[in-house]
Parts: structure tokens; C-alpha cells; sequence
């Protein structure tokens, strides 16, 4: 057997150099665009906006980011079921919907990837519409079972009358 020439004009082989990382997310992931995160949380409320972007972060491999938008996620909500029962009965019912689906769109935008770049990037695919609709009703009635929960529990402490 004769030995195979090597090419001269070939970079060197080195053991580092020769194991590539192998990719941590499957060809053809699904994330969820900026649009569709406004969406959901809109629809879905403040437990569909956290989900989304965790989801997203989950799907890009970055463990840090996905962990900090669990903290800040639960830290909203507990903030906000401190916040809503003691609202004035004026107040606007969808402006604080409105917020944080505009945040949690922006957090999209400026640490996730955008429409655009999920279709050009070859390796994700953008999520159905009708999964950021199902997800959205699915956390809606989630949240909304929490409220009315949260309200029967300061009816009864009397901090509340219904």
C-alpha cells in the first residue's frame, strides 16, 4: 500500500483544530419572531411573553439568557399580581398588556433573531402562527385561573370584597 500524498498547500492538523463543535440545536429549530412574541404576550399575558423569549434563548444555546428571562419573568408576575387587584377601577385595561408585549417584542428584537435573519440563517425556521395562538390562549387561561385564584384568597384574608 502506498501512502497518500499530502498537499502541500493544506493548513496544518492539529487536534484542536480538527474537531469541530458540533452543533447544539437540531438543523431546522423553530423560533418564534419579534412579531409573534408581541402577539402572544399580548394575548397570552406576562407568563406567554416569558415563555416565548426563554423558549427562543433555549433554541439559540444561550443558557445565561434563558435562566435570566425565567427570573425576570416570575419577578414580573409576582410584581403584577401584587399590582392589579389595588388598580384604580379606571384604569385603562390594556395598557399594561400593551407594555410589556411592546418589552418583551423589544428584548426580541435587540438579543433574538429577526424575521429576516431566521429565514436567511439555512438552520431555523420560523414557528406556525397558529402554535403562537394556541400557546398565547393556553397561558391566558393559565394566568387568568391565577387571578382569580389570588382574588378568592384576598377575599377571604379580607383584604378584598368581591
Amino acid at each position: 500500500m502506498e501512502p497518500t500524498p499530502q498537499n502541500p498547500y493544506a493548513p496544518p492538523s492539529s487536534a484542536i483544530g480538527d474537531s469541530e463543535p458540533k452543533a447544539a440545536t437540531p438543523p431546522n429549530a423553530k423560533l418564534y419572531t419579534p412579531a409573534q412574541i408581541r402577539f402572544g404576550s399580548f394575548l397570552g399575558g406576562p407568563i406567554a411573553a416569558a415563555y416565548l423569549l426563554w423558549k427562543n434563548f433555549r433554541v439559540l444555546d444561550r443558557g445565561p439568557e434563558a435562566r435570566t428571562t425565567v427570573v425576570w419573568g416570575v419577578a414580573f408576575v409576582a410584581g403584577l399580581m401584587v399590582l392589579l387587584p389595588f388598580l384604580p377601577a379606571r384604569f385603562p385595561n390594556y395598557l399594561i398588556p400593551l407594555l410589556y408585549s411592546i418589552a418583551a417584542g423589544s428584548v426580541a428584537d435587540k438579543w433574538q433573531l429577526q424575521k429576516q435573519a431566521i429565514v436567511d440563517s439555512g438552520r431555523f425556521q420560523i414557528q406556525s402562527n397558529w402554535r403562537v395562538f394556541g400557546m398565547a390562549l393556553l397561558f391566558m387561561i393559565a394566568f387568568m385561573l391565577i387571578i382569580v385564584f389570588e382574588m378568592f384568597c384576598l377575599d377571604a384574608l379580607g383584604l378584598m370584597h368581591l
